[in-house]
């Protein structure tokens, strides 16, 4: 077996050449070569339905079913049907290549691939001379000459429109009457806008156009069977551009589905007409013509056999074509045309569309049943010796080569592994046939899991021979062939290409990490080859020797232990719980855990949910709270900044459409290792034993490895990073400076305090002096300011557990704070935090408003210094005020003022008169620095809380000069008249208070 090492026992150009995905493209000798028994079954006509039957039949049995059954009307039609790629074309040319006896039947062969009008019309004319025939060969011949595809396909949308446009309103149901007539449908295809969506590239009315005067070609595109739905013109972009009446029923056909099945339904009925109309067909021309067809065969007593690979390509012509077809032979008793057999490969639910007169003849001519080749193995019957039959074929052709297979003749089919050296050791690794074809580089189990992976997902049993012939056996026999020959085989392009089928069941996650463990150089190839062909076992070893040598693996070691490894089931079937097992639910998930990766199957979201729940919580538990040193939150406070969405833990393959998933700080792959890691998460939440500590121990690794990124997630989130935090030190600060308890050049633990003091005891005492902007100021201030204080405490402080902070970690705060107090202006940052901006309202208008109450003390400290000289003291003033208001009451002397003033004197007594002398100093010191009226300089000045004493003051020297003023007057009066000595005693007093406070005027 060694020397079959890295070995192609085939060339990769020649088996391009040979094997082919249509069955028209082989030569007869490879046809027949690669040609395996179909799975044909009968199936009951009822109406438009098939009811399939459990009778199977041979190729053999309809051919002789279509050769010798007997119709009353002298022609037969028989459909076979099938879904694409079915083998509906094979069988049809096997039919072909089995029709011996030329003498009695003139077979007409129209070939899937030779789609344009003019080959259809040549072939089915074809052997008959008339001159009215040649005239029809002639305008067939002009018109594909004479137009290109985007000319026909306008005229094809003319002449439908003009089809349209002739049908009636009762002849339609429903809603659907609006559909008919020149206002209906012909409408929609007139408007120049509208027709634009309809002549689309690659659209039904372009794809038709092209293949009427073309033929597709072995690898063109199929002939749809009719208009869709997707070929409305649905997706108008602006449908105001059209006009006015297009418009309106456009709109009607978008909003309603049943209008828009109405809508195709009609089309698909006139579009025979549109084509015979543009060909010239019209009028009966073609049944007419396929009419002397018959008599012309009539006369040479042959039987026409009509074999039709896809009744799609005749599209445009079907119901003329269909009527020549069945016309009956016999006539008032006389044969007048010659009997035909049709035969024609149609999908099914094309057949289904057929018209009923059709239906009714098919049911009539062959007994109630037709043939239908949609094979759907099972479970049960897996099909797997009609799979390697059929793919055994065409290896063997492959290997042999188109020259040689057709020198070889039609009735021998050489065998090239019979004369392989390596042929007993190789069928015993990789298998073969019953023919005795080999099977490398395939074996059964690798074949069965390929043609389930191509099959439809809705139907992963199908064999569908044409996927299998271009999805499976064409790439490995060509794409791979260099990677089988140079030792890379079985790469990561097999597993890319051939998805494991929701039947088959994939390796374990397990198992493939043991396999990381054990392979070290291959471990992807290695795994490949045991989930394909190894039939994915529970064991590593459990693949033939043989089969790892063929493709350059070597076998694994016996040495060591290992964790017994369960295979998963192939279907997702729910086991009973095992006693202390797990529940049907937790089976589901853990299940779903591993379909995650082993299947490329979606991780559902509650699943994905419980884990990423269990990973981010984990990382916050293990947090900290030390880089940066803060108070500890409740993970509630986070919010969406480390939740158990998609934008903290991304998991690969699940479902994750917020955005930020691919900047989550947490990402986990789709890979084996990671969802043996899940399925341990989540045994251990569900308090299972099985959960295994070294998943749990990862857990704890990458909580600790998280921590930056929580870290981050958090700061982010609370916004307290350095430049946000300084932002909110120096809010508060000017805050604080608003209440008087802040200002330039304390000290650094004194600013501290009252940048996170909330403010809730500030009373500024000298808020009578303050200009009405900075009382309103600090009012909104004060009332918003706790958010921000607290936002600062627990950025910057330390606490027991979630509790309330009871110490600030200064090595973090002071630097910060130095940093905030460099100015004292408020520059408006360009991104503010969301805590800091309720409490800065209004700070915008602060630098003007430090500079409007710097004047307004200014101006204060003026009017006092009228009445209250810089070197008297103020208990002397008093004194003097007090002694005159004695004097004038005892002799009843000035204005009835005294009890207010007497009330002022007891104020003044107590006020603290050095408040005006320090206000005047700081007032003096801010406008004598090097940088006059400076902000911070001024707040010196105006920021501290001066006291009440400056109104008290104030009010005082206010009210006695007012008294003074007054008191003197009415003295004098009384002094004229009276020249009482008492009075004239309270005078002299009155004269000596006046004459100092005019002093202390001219003072100022």
């Amino acid at each position: 077996m060694s020397d079959l090492h890295n070995t192609l026992c085939w060339i990769p150009e020649i088996a391009s050449a040979t094997v082919n995905t249509e069955a028209i493209n082989p030569s007869p000798a490879v046809f027949l070569a690669t040609h395996a028994p179909l799975r044909i079954r009968q199936a009951a006509v009822r109406g438009r339905e098939l009811i399939r039957e459990d009778i199977e039949v041979s190729e053999e049995d309809v051919l002789k079913d279509f050769l010798t059954r007997k119709a009353d009307t002298g022609t037969l039609l028989m459909p076979i049907v099938g879904d694409s790629g079915s083998g509906k074309s094979h069988l049809v040319r096997w039919v072909r290549e089995n029709i011996s006896d030329t003498n009695k039947y003139q077979v007409i062969y129209l070939e899937k691939s030779r789609t344009s009008l003019k080959a259809v019309i040549e072939e089915l004319l074809s052997g008959v001379q008339d001159d009215s025939l040649d005239r029809l060969r002639a305008d067939i011949n002009s018109f594909s000459s004479g137009l290109d595809e985007i000319a026909l396909a306008r005229r094809l949308v003319n002449a439908l429109n003009e089809a349209l446009a002739a049908t009636s309103p009762k002849d339609m149901q429903g809603a659907a009457r609006i559909l008919a007539g020149p206002k209906g449908l012909a409408t929609i295809l007139q408007d120049p806008h509208i027709q634009g969506y309809i002549l689309a590239e690659g659209g039904f009315i372009s794809t038709l156009a092209s293949q009427l005067l073309s033929n597709r070609g072995a690898i063109g595109p199929e002939r749809a069977p009719g208009f869709d739905i997707e070929d409305l013109p649905l997706g108008v972009s602006d449908i105001r551009e059209a006009a006015r009446v297009p418009a309106n029923l456009l709109g009607k056909i978008m909003s309603s589905s049943d209008l828009q099945s109405a809508a195709v339904d009609l089309i698909n009925l006139h579009i025979d007409t549109a084509v015979g109309s543009v060909a010239n067909l019209g009028g009966g021309r073609l049944f007419e013509a396929m009419l002397q067809v018959r008599e012309a065969y009539a006369r040479k007593r042959k039987e026409i056999v009509l074999l039709v690979e896809d009744f799609a390509l005749v599209q445009g012509v079907q119901r003329e074509l269909l009527e020549a077809l069945t016309e009956a032979a016999t006539r008032e008793g006389k044969q007048r045309y010659a009997p035909m057999r049709t035969l024609m490969a149609i999908t099914t639910g094309y057949f289904r569309e057929l018209p009923e007169t059709v239906l009714t003849r098919v049911a009539a001519a062959t007994g109630g049943h037709i043939y239908d080749l949609d094979r759907v193995f099972s479970e049960e019957d897996d099909g797997g010796g009609q799979i390697t039959s059929f793919v055994g074929r065409y290896l063997n052709a492959a290997r042999v080569g188109r020259q040689k297979l057709e020198q070889a003749g039609l009735d021998t089919v050489p065998n090239k592994c019979a004369t392989c050296p390596y042929q007993k050791t190789c069928h015993e690794a990789f298998g073969s046939t019953e023919e005795g074809y080999g099977l490398y580089p395939f074996n059964e189990s690798a074949l069965k899991r390929m043609v389930h992976s191509v099959a439809p997902s809705d139907k992963p049993w199908a064999f569908i021979p044409r996927a299998v012939l271009s999805n499976v056996i064409r790439p490995m026999l060509i794409d791979h062939a260099r990677e089988i020959n140079e030792g890379e085989f079985p790469s990561r392009r097999v597993k890319e290409r051939f998805r494991t089928a929701s039947i088959d069941s994939p390796l374990s996650s397990a198992l493939e990490g043991e396999i990381d463990n054990v392979d070290k150089a291959n471990p992807d190839r290695r795994k490949i080859l045991l989930e394909f062909w190894g039939d994915a076992p529970s064991d590593p070893r459990q693949i033939d020797d043989a089969v790892l040598k063929a493709f350059s693996l070597p076998p694994l070691s016996n040495a060591g232990t290992r964790p017994p490894v369960t295979k998963p089931l192939p279907e997702k079937v729910v086991q009973p719980p095992k006693p202390g097992g797990l529940s049907p639910s937790q089976q589901r998930r853990i299940q779903a855990l591993e379909d995650w990766t082993q299947r490329q199957e979606v991780l559902p979201q509650d699943i994905a949910g419980v884990i990423r729940s269990i990973v981010a919580d984990t990382v916050f538990r293990r947090y900290d709270w030390s880089a940066p040193l803060m108070r500890e939150l409740p993970r509630s406070a986070l919010g969406n900044a480390w939740s158990n969405q998609a934008t903290v833990v991304s998991i690969e393959g699940s479902v994750q459409r917020l955005p930020g998933t691919d900047r989550a700080p947490i990402k986990f792959k789709r890979n084996p290792v990671n969802s043996q890691f899940f399925q341990s998460l989540y045994l251990a939440k569900e308090d299972s034993p099985e959960a295994r500590g070294e998943h749990l121990r990862r857990l704890a690794k990458i909580a600790d490895d998280s921590q930056s990124e929580l870290s981050e997630a958090i700061v982010r989130h609370m916004e307290i990073s350095d430049e946000e935090l300084t932002i909110g030190l120096r809010a508060s600060l000017i805050g604080a400076a608003l209440a008087g308890r802040a200002a330039p050049k304390m000290s650094d633990e004194e600013l501290l305090a009252v940048a996170l003091d909330d403010g809730g005891t500030w009373r500024r005492g000298d808020i009578a002096f303050r200009i009405d902007g900075w009382r309103s100021l600090l009012e909104t201030h004060l009332g918003r300011r706790r958010p921000l204080v607290e936002r600062l405490r627990t950025a910057l402080g330390l606490a027991q557990g979630t509790g309330a902070v009871q110490m600030i970690d200064a090595a973090r705060a002071l630097p910060l704070l130095r940093d905030a107090q460099r100015s004292w202006t408020w520059e408006t940052p360009e991104k503010i935090p969301s805590w800091v901006r309720p409490a800065v309202a209004g700070f915008g208008r602060w630098n003007s408003y430090v500079m409007e109450q710097f004047d307004a003390l200014a101006l204060r400290i003026g009017e006092i210094r009228k009445t209250f000289a810089q070197d008297e003291s103020g208990p002397e003033v008093v004194r003097q005020v007090r002694s005159a208001l004695t004097e004038a009451e005892k002799v009843g002397l000035g204005p009835g003022q005294h009890d207010q003033l007497r009330a002022l004197l007891a104020s003044a007594e107590a006020a603290d008169w050095r408040a005006v002398t320090a206000l005047e100093k700081d007032i003096k010191a801010a406008t004598s620095e090097d940088d006059p009226r400076a902000l911070d300089t001024v707040l010196l000045a105006v920021a501290p809380d001066r006291g009440a004493a400056l109104m008290t003051i104030s009010e005082f020297l206010r009210h006695a000069d007012q008294w003074l003023t007054s008191a003197l007057a009415f003295a004098a009066g009384r002094s004229d008249t009276s020249g009482d000595a008492a009075v004239t005693a309270m005078t002299n007093v009155l004269n000596d208070w006046a004459s100092l406070i005019e002093t202390q005027g001219n003072n100022v």
